[in-house]
């Protein structure tokens, strides 16, 4: 057998023994070249905010997100279809369009497929037929020298027919036995294609997603994806919201990992007291709810939150619409109102009084109709504030259009 040995950053262990400094030996990259363990934490790249891309294509490289990446470039490689499959919130889709984003243009060429109930056979076919040519009488793929890659996303979605199958998946598990499918005209032509592979991403089964035939599953390298730890969380939020803040005053900057904390605390108290029931369905709450919380935060501006307590308070304000603005009786609403000033006071005590001030109004309406200019997003005070505001935007527009009437009133928001 092979002896342990402990291993550490600056000495790693040889791939004749096997290292111990992690808990299991799934910790560890094999690199075959320096013939060493590499720890995987240590292949992470760490990130680099871009502040013009969009708030859905950011990925914050970790540790789960490097090792699936490696999975999908190897597979890639052996050309072998791939499918990641997880609950809401996992990051499949963010993991796989990253990935796809990195392939070299010159030699791949990409198609997007997402499924639905009503997604057909024929809808299937006429997206793989759009993105190939003619190479020989019945032979089609992707211009010589390039390789299709085509990523479906929900691949368990289709409805189940009447004879217990999913028409797109029936269609697709014929092109991957056969090679190829049939010409839907009148002479019904056998349709070769060549280079193409496939990548897929799907929810587990339930909620509108169905159980997809294992025979087809068994034509696919299938990878579990799993909710990140608290830390791999902490580390992914607390890395875009650090990032946005670059530019903004120190005092801010300082308090991003207790906005983080906060919002992770918050997190765990609703999941837990505020589960879904039968008049409560809706209560599900996700790593997709916490991103959009994250992703309102970064519309803030360095001009306009300039103290600790407006970050604070706009965290309140998305944390509130995010969350809070679901519940659907006072007594939730009360619930967590309380427990958002606890936790502002466990965190933030010395801002508690400016934080918890109501109404909590924020938006970017002030510039609405200066196209040229930007339209900062903030707090809009209270409510006579915002009908002057909206007045004026009126006022404004009927200068410029068709003149319109509009009544504003309390109720109307």
């Amino acid at each position: 057998g092979f002896m342990t040995v402990e291993d550490s950053e600056t000495k790693l262990a040889g791939y004749r023994y096997i290292p111990i400094k992690e808990p299991t030996l799934y910790e560890y990259y094999l690199d075959r070249k320096q013939k060493v363990w590499v720890p995987w934490k240590m292949l992470v790249e760490s990130y680099v905010h871009e502040p013009e891309k969009k708030f859905s294509d950011i990925l914050v490289p970790t540790e789960d997100s490097t090792k699936i990446t490696w999975l999908l470039t190897l597979m890639n490689q052996v050309k072998r279809p791939v499918v990641l499959v997880g609950e809401t919130g996992t990051s499949k889709t963010a993991t796989m369009m990253d990935f796809l984003r990195h392939l070299n243009p010159d030699q791949y060429v990409q198609v997007n497929v997402n499924f639905s109930s009503r997604t057909s056979s024929l809808d299937v076919q006429r997206n793989l037929e759009a993105s190939v040519e003619k190479r020989t009488k019945d032979i089609f793929g992707p211009p010589i020298g390039k390789k299709l890659i085509c990523f479906i996303d929900d691949l368990n979605m289709p409805q189940v027919d009447n004879y217990g199958t999913q028409q797109p998946i029936a269609l697709l598990k014929l092109l991957f036995e056969k090679g190829g499918l049939y010409d839907r005209g009148k002479d019904l032509n056998w349709k070769q294609l060549k280079d193409i592979c496939f990548f897929a991403a799907m929810g587990k089964a339930g909620g509108g997603r169905n159980e997809v035939d294992p025979r087809f599953m068994s034509m696919f390298s299938v990878y579990n994806m799993t909710f990140p730890s608290d830390s791999t969380v902490k580390h992914i939020y607390q890395s875009i919201l650090t990032g946005h803040t670059q530019q903004f005053p120190a005092e801010v900057q300082t308090i991003i990992p207790d906005i983080v904390n906060a919002t992770l605390d918050l997190y765990k108290i609703i999941i837990v007291e505020l589960p879904p029931t039968p008049s409560k369905f809706h209560y599900i709450f996700n790593l997709r709810d916490l991103s959009r919380i994250v992703a309102g935060l970064c519309l803030t501006a360095p001009h306009v939150f300039m103290a600790p307590q407006h970050m604070v308070r706009g965290w309140r304000n998305e944390f509130t619409r995010v969350i809070c603005d679901r519940l659907i009786n006072k007594e939730d609403q009360q619930l967590m109102d309380r427990h958002i000033e606890e936790s502002v006071g466990k965190y933030f005590e010395d801002d508690i009084e400016y934080v918890m001030r109501s109404p909590l109004l924020f938006g970017d309406f002030r510039n609405a109709m200066s196209e040229g200019e930007a339209r900062d997003y903030e707090d809009l005070l209270d409510y006579d504030a915002v009908y002057h505001l909206f007045q004026e935007v009126v006022e404004e527009y009927n200068e410029r259009f068709t003149k319109i009437n509009l009544v504003l009133f309390n109720d109307a928001r």
